[in-house]
């Protein structure tokens, strides 16, 4: 198989196996994880538990076992940008997951302030910003990617003219 296309497939199914996956639990824990319902009966443990599964199924992802030339800058680059999202897809279940072991201590009677699970929660925020950010750059680089691995320069040595965006 083809790096790039092997390359491509490891970009797919992080986003099909781990982030869609994510963003189900993610829905399921903003929505049980509000403090002002937190003497509610929640299922903290089943939400670590989503959160590690995906976590676990991200890990055992790794683009650095393509052997990608030295020579391909592009690949190399979406490599690179794909590594950092796995770095912080990591650090966003990891976030959750303290996010989660706190509701689930408050929830059983341990003394947690409003103010501690503000910052928790912030500092969940910020990670998942950053993860969105990362997605977002990979996101430009692979679809620059697949459109350039699956560019046929036969039209370019037709002449073909081509048009600006400005002229479309």
């Amino acid at each position: 198989m083809d790096y790039r296309t092997e390359l491509m497939q490891m970009i797919d199914k992080f986003n099909i196996e781990s982030v869609e996956e994510f963003k189900e639990a993610e829905m399921r824990i903003v929505r049980d994880s509000r403090f002002s319902r937190i003497r509610k009966k929640k299922d903290y443990a089943g939400h670590i538990q989503m959160l590690r599964t995906v976590k676990n199924k991200a890990k055992k992802i790794d683009p650095k076992a393509i052997k990608i030339p030295e020579s391909d800058e592009e690949t190399q680059a979406l490599r690179k940008a794909f590594e950092r999202c796995l770095v912080n897809f990591s650090a966003v279940c990891d976030g959750y997951v303290q996010l989660q072991l706190m509701l689930k201590e408050k929830s059983e009677g341990a003394s947690i302030g409003y103010t501690e699970y503000k910052t928790l929660n912030n500092k969940v925020r910020s990670i998942r910003s950053d993860f969105n950010e990362k997605m977002r750059d990979m996101d430009i680089l692979y679809s620059d990617f697949v459109e350039y691995s699956k560019g046929d320069d036969t039209e370019d040595l037709m002449g073909l003219e081509y048009k600006t965006y400005d002229q479309i």
